[in-house]
């Protein structure tokens, strides 16, 4: 088994590269899900490094968390999910529409059957936080059914390219993540059936049994993730054996090739120049055969060079190569689709980012609010001791049981040039800073552009429609950055879908238009070589929009006086909810009819019944034409025949 030592280190830099992109991932989560005050901060007075959270619990305080950041990703991934864009597959010729209808058919099928719509609705406020959505879309057996499938890739799994700087990541070179799988897994998709080779396998992977599996409790769904190591698995994936997939760009000798015949210019990796000269001379011997001049010969050129392709590995954790080969794929990419959001100059900026400062000065001024409220003066009373009356009764203890009553009457002694008691109460100075949090608040409305008009608030008295409505508008441009970022995205992923379905589906097969409620044809033959482009509109399959084209139908009703537009027509391009049903039963009656229509005999007196009568036709031909049905269109025009022609018609002459 061959190694690559050079490849794993490679794959290993280009990850740890990643660590401190990883460190902020894993902070940025812990403000939007878990724990605000987990920044850890020096503790002056005691010399040592604390979280935020236990200085000020150590301080007598509880704090609290407004999570004000959850609310802006929920109203950001609302936003485009409320859109409900699909992708639609367009063909550049005209007489490939046909074909570009079955494709976008199917590709919507896929949507549906692996869930990619609440996939790409997760990857949006994946990208929000970590900066990173990454995909893998391929062809692969799962549950015994071979078929497209789109992988999840975790992003802190995940690794690519080092030095891009391209926003459109032209110049990647290097891609891929590590998956945990078990033993037997890992041997059934890496030993080919061999026996020994399985063997093998297992030895590579001797420290890990099938039995180790065990199930961990850290690091599960809510315990503060951990900086994962690239050759081991985590300790949630104890008893698991890691493999690396590396997709790296490489380059070789070739010949490049230009075929006159089919009209490609393409490099060939293995074909030798001996065997491009015996192509050259068969070429030349079929075409002098079929009469072509020599200097109409549609021959082939070829000169040496070097071309680049992709290239894939699976490693071991210590270098062995369990798989590798040239790309397999039509589309000659790697299977990985992947977006980082603000892509500036090889630095990858997450959304998240921007809002954690804002976040922690309205939690900080809440904890001193709180912490105000606690220690300040409430209900406290200076009272001079010689003013008290004890004698009467209203000593030190009366004072102290009924100076919290709201109707109580305190009597004391009043003297001349001394003041009376004096009640001091400071809370409502701790309420001050509860001012500055509105500041903040609409601060972070300006840092995350995500204004209260976008988000649904209520706007205050006196606030203008027109200006409600611009503040709306202003968030929705703010937010085009992102959203073109996911598009882009969406719309990759959904390219690579297509050319995959274009190599893999060489079956032919019905695929169900959910639009048209028609089931379409799959013809491998017309669809694998068909050019198009995908592009990503929104779905008008929502409520509002299925009854406005109903009512637009209705109304372009009243007017059509000729009758054009029938009852299929409008069945069939309106949103009905049974709509589906009717068209069936439309069907069916249609054909009732026609059935009925051909067991109906022809009428007494036409030629067909009476030729036999009147001796016009012989007995064998009286038989032969009674096991045919006629429609009665075709035995009117048949009526209007000479009876001459009639008979040699029938007779066959």
């Amino acid at each position: 088994m061959a190694r690559k030592p050079n490849l794993l280190m490679s794959a290993y830099n280009c990850w740890n590269s990643m660590s401190d992109l990883r460190t902020q991932m894993r902070r940025n989560e812990e403000f939007v899900y878990g724990d605000q005050w987990s920044d850890r901060v020096y503790d002056q007075k005691n010399k040592r490094s604390v979280t935020e959270r236990t200085l000020l619990t150590e301080q007598g305080l509880q704090p609290s968390q407004y999570n004000i950041i959850r609310n802006v990703l929920r109203t950001t991934s609302g936003i485009w999910s409320n859109n409900k864009v699909l992708p639609v597959v367009v063909a550049q010729k005209d007489e490939n529409q046909t074909e570009s209808e079955v494709l976008t058919a199917t590709l919507h099928t896929i949507f549906r059957k692996d869930e990619l719509w609440k996939l790409f609705v997760s990857q949006v406020t994946q990208l929000q936080i970590t900066g990173i959505s990454a995909v893998k879309s391929h062809w692969a057996n799962r549950d015994g059914q071979s078929d497209l499938a789109n992988d999840y890739v975790d992003p802190f799994a995940f690794f690519v390219d080092n030095t891009m700087k391209d926003p459109r990541y032209k110049d990647c070179s290097i891609v891929g993540c590590y998956w945990d799988l078990s033993i037997d897994d890992i041997v059934g998709l890496f030993s080919n059936g061999n026996k020994e080779r399985a063997a093998i396998i297992r030895s590579i992977y001797s420290g890990i049994k099938d039995e180790d599996r065990l199930y961990s409790m850290v690091q599960t769904f809510t315990d503060q993730r951990m900086e994962k190591d690239f050759l081991v698995p985590g300790v949630e994936a104890y008893g698991l054996g890691r493999v690396i997939e590396v997709w790296r760009k490489e380059s070789a000798e070739c010949f490049w090739i230009h075929d006159y015949l089919s009209g490609e210019y393409y490099p060939d990796f293995d074909v030798t120049e001996s065997e491009l000269k015996q192509i050259l001379a068969q070429r030349k011997a079929e075409q002098a055969a079929m009469g072509v001049m020599p200097e109409d010969m549609m021959l082939i050129d070829w000169e040496w060079g070097t071309s680049n392709y992709w290239k894939y590995y699976y490693l071991t954790p210590v270098g062995e190569v369990l798989k590798e080969g040239k790309n397999p794929f039509w589309h000659e990419k790697p299977p990985f689709t992947f977006e980082l959001h603000d892509f500036y100059v090889g630095k990858i900026y997450p959304f998240v980012k921007d809002l954690i400062d804002t976040q922690k000065q309205i939690n900080k001024l809440s904890a001193i609010s709180e912490l105000l409220s606690k220690f300040s003066a409430k209900s406290l009373m200076f009272m001079p001791t010689d003013q008290i009356d004890d004698e009467n009764g209203y000593g030190l203890d009366y004072i102290e049981d009924k100076m919290t009553d709201y109707d109580a009457v305190i009597p004391y002694k009043p003297k001349a040039g001394v003041s009376g008691p004096n009640y001091v109460n400071t809370v409502a100075q701790a309420f001050t800073p509860l001012n500055v949090v509105n500041m903040y608040l609409k601060l972070s409305e300006n840092v995350s552009g995500v204004f209260g008009a976008l988000q649904g608030a209520q706007p205050t008295a006196g606030t203008p429609a027109q200006m409600y409505a611009q503040q709306s508008q202003n968030s929705a441009v703010s937010l085009t950055g992102l959203f073109e970022s996911v598009n882009s995205f969406f719309k990759r992923v959904a390219t690579m879908n297509v050319q995959l379905m274009q190599q893999f589906y060489t079956d032919k097969r019905y695929v169900f238009d959910q639009k048209s409620g028609k089931r379409l044809l799959w013809d491998p033959e017309r669809v694998k070589n068909v050019e198009h482009e995908v592009t990503v509109g929104e779905q008008t399959d929502t409520p509002a929009y299925r009854l406005m084209v109903n009512d637009l139908l209705f109304q372009l009703k009243q007017y059509d006086t000729t009758n054009m537009l029938d009852l299929r027509g409008m069945i069939e391009a309106g949103n009905l909810p049974f709509k589906e049903s009717l068209l069936n039963y439309l069907n069916k009656r249609e054909q009732e009819v026609q059935q009925a229509q051909l067991q109906t005999p022809p009428p007494a007196g036409t030629p067909l019944q009476g030729m036999g009568d009147q001796g016009g036709l012989p007995a064998d031909l009286q038989q032969q034409l009674g096991q045919y049905q006629f429609s009665p269109q075709l035995m009117a025009q048949f009526a209007q025949l000479p009876p001459e022609v009639q008979k040699q018609i029938i007779e066959g002459n």
